[in-house]
């Protein structure tokens, strides 16, 4: 038997989580729903619907004070008709919305890049994708969005939500706790892996039998990493890895301080 830590790492995770009652969230609210409107204002008919989807949607965004980059990512699916519309033509509508109800208006910071349209406003950054949609029958569809090719690709933007909500459920509740505790490393390391890609992969991963403390060692271990990565990438997987064997090894000595010590190593303290 060891020491455990179960309950510090529970409280550390629920730090990191966005609460709903908090001043943050009602400020990002706010923004989201003045977005909203001035994207139906402005583009007006050439929209067919708007949407938060990502890491708010699925309720695992970290706050900007752990981590600085924090967006939220919306789907703004366009009026597509058989005159086909390039992807880049959305992009450059929505850069031109951005320019004008942003950048012009509040000297937001307005930025350019696959596949998004960036408004960076000071409480939050909001990722504006655009998309196009092809119905059939009473209520299938699928959805389309840029790919890098410069064409279209397809996308389910509620597929990991599913799949997330269907893990947390499975595996106790843990799955998004233990996303948090992994994005925050991330934040502070520079980002090694894509958010998204890390957010996948622990919606992936098999948590049975696991509480928070023997899932978060487990996907701490169980993170995708190859020979063909970055070796910066690769050393700072390594260096986590260390860093949480030695609170596994100064646990197994009932040295709970110690354990602690080494693991705001790698997770920032709330």
């Amino acid at each position: 038997m060891s020491a455990s830590i179960t309950t510090y790492l529970k409280d550390l995770s629920y730090s990191y989580y966005l609460k709903k009652s908090s001043d943050e969230i009602a400020k990002i609210n706010t923004s989201k729903t003045n977005l909203l409107n001035n994207l139906n204002s402005a583009l007006g008919y050439r929209i067919k619907r708007s949407f938060v989807f990502g890491s708010y949607d699925r309720d695992t965004i970290l706050p900007r004070s752990v981590d600085s980059n924090s967006d939220i990512d919306v789907m703004v699916i366009f009026n597509h008709t058989e005159y086909e519309r390039t992807p880049e033509t959305y992009r450059n509508w929505l850069k031109t919305f951005a320019d004008n109800n942003y950048k012009s208006r509040y000297g937001s910071d307005v930025v350019k890049s696959f596949p998004t349209v960036t408004i960076r406003l000071g409480n939050i950054h909001f990722d504006l994708v655009p998309a196009k949609e092809e119905t059939w029958g009473w209520s299938s569809s699928n959805i389309y969005i840029p790919d890098k090719s410069y064409g279209w690709q397809s996308t389910d933007p509620s597929d990991v939500k599913t799949r997330l909500t269907d893990a947390n459920t499975r595996f106790n509740q843990i799955v998004k706790p233990i996303i948090r505790l992994l994005k925050a490393w991330n934040s502070t390391k520079g980002y090694p892996f894509d958010s998204y890609e890390l957010e996948l992969a622990i919606t992936d991963m098999n948590f049975s039998g696991d509480n928070i403390e023997s899932g978060f060692f487990y996907a701490v271990n169980s993170l995708p990493s190859s020979w063909r990565d970055p070796q910066t990438k690769q050393d700072k997987i390594n260096s986590l890895r260390y860093n949480i064997e030695n609170v596994k090894n100064c646990l197994a000595r009932y040295d709970i301080n110690s354990a602690k010590s080494w693991l705001h190593r790698v997770l920032p303290y709330a």
